[in-house]
């Protein structure tokens, strides 16, 4: 019996006593993100050309209007909600004449733009036009691809023969 009694006091030692186990303590980590505004605008097409010939004139009225239906595509990715502006870098388009006419200062009003089916929008001087809003995702959040009509008039009584230039800049910003 003896050594029973020894055994006792050694399991209630192993049992009660300290653990045989490693010490075990805690930590917290904090995770912090910065998620940094985005936006991205691409286009497809940074060139458009409206070609007058002389069958789109009207022998009355000697006005001509020519349509680029989707001339160009934008594409917007942002984070946040957005707006799309366009604006023209000068009130008169550049001119260069073919022979020897007069630069006739063709105002940016006799070009216009839309999207959608929207009516057309006259440019005038360097102001801002609106060209579309929207909010946070990709690429293909519907409303994110903007296709982009141009329409042009042309007179024969002001304007002569010749390479009418103007450029365009478009503005994405956070809205």
């Amino acid at each position: 019996m003896k050594i029973k009694n020894l055994f006792f006091p050694l399991v209630m030692s192993a049992l009660c006593g300290p653990s045989l186990l490693p010490a075990q303590t805690t930590k917290q980590v904090t995770v912090n993100a910065s998620v940094a505004e985005m936006l991205s605008l691409t286009v497809d097409a940074s060139s458009v050309t409206l070609a007058f010939v002389a069958a789109d004139y009207d022998a009355n009225t000697g006005l001509a209007t020519k349509t680029a239906a989707k001339a160009t595509t934008f594409s917007v990715s942002a984070n946040r909600a957005w707006k799309l502006t366009v604006r023209p870098g000068d009130q008169y388009f550049t001119f260069t004449p073919l022979g020897t006419a007069q630069d006739p200062r063709k105002p940016v009003s006799t070009l216009a733009t839309r999207t959608g089916v929207a009516a057309y929008a006259p440019f005038s001087g360097v102001t801002d036009i609106p060209v579309a809003t929207g909010t946070g995702g990709g690429y293909s959040k519907t409303g994110n691809i903007i296709p982009v009509d141009y329409q042009m008039t042309s007179a024969l009584a002001t304007d002569p023969p010749g390479a009418y230039v103007l450029t365009l800049t478009y503005t994405l910003a956070a809205q």
